[in-house]
């Protein structure tokens, strides 16, 4: 009887042994589980991290207009500032025969992208019919990039660009040069002026009907 009951409690106690060694296992391997799903998750959160700042973006009066995959510091400033002075061209120099069209880009775009200097030059053409002969004329105006040209041996970056203004009106076509310079400033970023740079001292050097 002693025997069995000896042989009875020793299974019991068995049992229990390998009751709590399966349970031991089974919180190990959770544990292990758990930590290389953190591990995993560590590694996902850096590549997304690292992919997110080596995607750089032009923005627009909130509006992506760009996107461009860079790794180097320096050449997403390069990207930065090309683009600013580019899109601001382009909406100040980039005309069609609309006031609404024009005062939209111009007002409510441009101007945000530089200092006084390029209200001061708005104002003079406003004062000067210019807008109102292009809309009542209907001639529209492209502009033509040539290069940019920006100096990052001093601040505020001082630039230069060239281009031509493609003038379509009664059915021909005329060009005149564009070649303008200022210099770039960092500013903050507000929801008017997403790239966070600012035109300064802009100034028109040569806006002359070019000959055929």
């Amino acid at each position: 009887m002693r025997n069995m009951e000896f042989n009875e409690g020793y299974r019991v106690f068995n049992d229990i042994t390998r009751a709590e060694k399966r349970s031991n296992r089974l919180v190990v391997l959770s544990l292990a589980f758990m930590f290389v799903c953190f591990l995993c998750c560590t590694y996902v959160v850096h590549r997304v991290n690292e992919s997110a700042k080596n995607n750089f973006y032009l923005l627009d009066s909130g509006q992506k207009l760009a996107t461009v995959r860079v790794k180097d510091y320096k050449r997403a400033i390069d990207i930065l500032c090309e683009g600013h002075v580019g899109i601001f061209h382009e909406l100040f120099f980039g005309l069609e025969p609309d006031l609404g069209f024009i005062k939209k880009n111009i007002e409510g775009k441009a101007l945000f992208m530089v200092d006084r200097s390029g209200m001061r030059l708005y104002n003079r053409l406003v004062d000067q019919d210019y807008y109102e002969d292009i809309a009542k004329s209907g001639y529209s105006i492209e502009l033509e990039k040539d290069s940019i040209i920006i100096d990052y041996s001093s601040y505020p970056f001082r630039f230069r660009f060239i281009g031509k203004q493609k003038i379509e009106r009664d059915g021909e076509t005329e060009y005149r040069n564009l070649v303008t310079t200022g210099y770039l400033m960092e500013t903050k970023s507000t929801p008017n002026n997403l790239n966070g740079l600012k035109i300064v001292r802009f100034d028109v050097l040569d806006n002359r009907d070019l000959r055929k």
